[in-house]
């Protein structure tokens, strides 16, 4: 894997470079009509679509972004995951951990300091 919104995985017989962040979700949603909203039920309605679509979008927006047309289409897409084992393949659970990753926001926790009583108290006026 590279950089913190991009992944390189091995699929259809070439390692490829898929991304994440705004530009894939932007296109992705642009495309497929699905809302942020209702992304998560639509994986569960049919991961079968969702996934090679997702795939497809996050690999496409790579050369889009250089104004070059994909040399491949959903459809090749699709033919790769199952050649790699489908659904359950080592390149969907790479594609889906880092897409997953790439939703965590990674903001640093803000530490609660706890105050004894007089610390807690209003200053008197």
């Amino acid at each position: 894997m590279t950089g913190k919104k991009t992944a390189k995985i091995n699929l259809g017989g070439k390692e490829r470079t898929f991304y994440f962040g705004l530009g894939f979700l932007g296109l992705f949603i642009e495309k497929t009509g699905v809302s942020m909203a209702n992304l998560e039920a639509f994986m569960k309605e049919n991961p079968f679509k969702a996934i090679p679509q997702m795939m497809f979008y996050s690999l496409a927006y790579g050369y889009i972004r250089q104004d070059l047309e994909p040399d491949f289409n959903v459809y090749a897409v699709t033919e790769w995951i199952d050649e790699q084992g489908g659904a359950d393949g080592p390149a969907v659970k790479e594609f889906m951990d880092k897409f997953n990753e790439s939703m965590d926001s990674k903001l640093p926790a803000v530490e609660t300091v706890k105050k004894n009583r007089a610390q807690r108290r209003k200053p008197v006026k």
